[in-house]
């Protein structure tokens, strides 16, 4: 009889503990959240009566964003708050910021900012990116990031000219072929990090059924990019065969693998998120140093072991790679990937 009423009591916390861990974090009084951003869109609102601010850096913009957003890096914001004169916002209208997520403070700090600056009506999507695609919306990709190479550019309507880069690998698949065996053949085995764009030819309809057959497939780096925002010349799409991908680092990027390994092996952890967020969690043996406070406190970094820094997005480690390279530091390494910690159980993704 004991064993039984220990038993209901353990399945029983088991059951309220996996309830309170998938409840959803509160909402903030001036958060919007995953619906009303979708709302917003669906009306065709963004840029017209809302408008919404990507405060991430330009380059995380142009990979992909909320369409009809605003970019308008936190940086660029704080060293020249006169540019938002130039957007033409009113001080009445309602503004959106977003970045990668509920770890990312550069959207809640930018809507400070333009509160600061008169607008009252300014409010924060703290889910951003990460919640955008929760609800299955389309990210739009600009042209200097297919230039960019390195990326798998899908386009489902076979037969006519289409983009075709050195860089690029194009894949050109209609929606069954996508959906059958041509689609597993082409992209069965592609890295599910590998960054795929759907070009689109004027029927979102279209975009949408790639994006979610993609997603289907586990695919986590989707966005979409109209043709005719294309300037280069078109061509003749390759034949649609089994198409391979591998990241490509920046001077001192390491990859989530190699940033792991690091940890696991208790090399010098170095998290430049705000220390609140550090202290709701952290990877194991963190040195806590807010971006904030490394100008004032540098010297507290050694310059004898190799340092692998992080923070909540990729955007705060990569400033503080470049911070500490003007100070002379030879021996740093920064994580480009979101984390999420509890206690120091971290998850990346890049």
């Amino acid at each position: 009889m004991k064993r039984i009423f220990l038993a209901t009591v353990l399945a029983a916390s088991a059951f309220a503990w996996n309830a309170i861990a998938a409840t959803p974090p509160p909402v903030e009084a001036d958060e919007v959240v995953n619906e009303q951003m979708v709302t917003f869109y669906e009306q065709g609102a963004i840029g017209k009566t809302v408008w919404v601010i990507d405060s991430r850096p330009a380059g995380k913009f142009l990979s992909g964003h909320i369409p009809g957003a605003i970019s308008l890096p936190l940086d660029k914001l704080m060293k020249e708050p006169a540019s938002v004169d130039a957007m033409g916002i009113p001080k009445t209208g309602k503004v959106i910021f977003y970045c990668a997520g509920r770890e990312c403070t550069l959207s809640v700090d930018s809507a400070a900012i333009f509160k600061k600056m008169g607008y009252g009506d300014a409010w924060v999507y703290r889910n951003g990116v990460p919640g955008w695609n929760q609800k299955a919306q389309p990210l739009l990709a600009e042209e200097p990031f297919v230039k960019k190479g390195n990326l798998i550019l899908i386009d489902t309507t076979a037969g006519k000219d289409t983009i075709v880069t050195a860089n690029n690998k194009t894949v050109q698949l209609s929606i069954a072929d996508l959906k059958g065996a041509k689609g597993q053949a082409a992209l069965g085995t592609l890295s599910k990090n590998a960054p795929l764009v759907v070009i689109g030819r004027g029927d979102m309809a279209a975009v949408n059924a790639a994006m979610e057959e993609l997603r289907e497939m586990d695919f986590r780096r989707l966005a979409y990019f109209p043709l005719s925002a294309w300037k280069e010349a078109l061509a003749a799409a390759p034949a649609a065969t089994s198409v391979t991908w591998a990241p490509v680092y920046g001077p001192g990027q390491v990859s989530p693998k190699a940033f792991e390994e690091a940890v696991a092996a208790g090399k010098f952890i170095l998290d430049v998120r705000p220390a609140a967020d550090y202290a709701r969690g952290h990877f194991k043996g963190a040195m806590s140093l807010p971006i904030e406070e490394m100008e004032k406190d540098f010297a507290k970094i050694p310059k004898d072991t190799p340092v692998f820094v992080n923070c909540a997005t990729g955007t705060k480690s990569q400033k503080t790679y470049d911070i500490l390279g003007r100070k002379g530091y030879t021996n740093i390494s920064y994580l480009d990937a979101e984390i999420s910690c509890k206690g120091e159980a971290c998850t990346i993704k890049e």
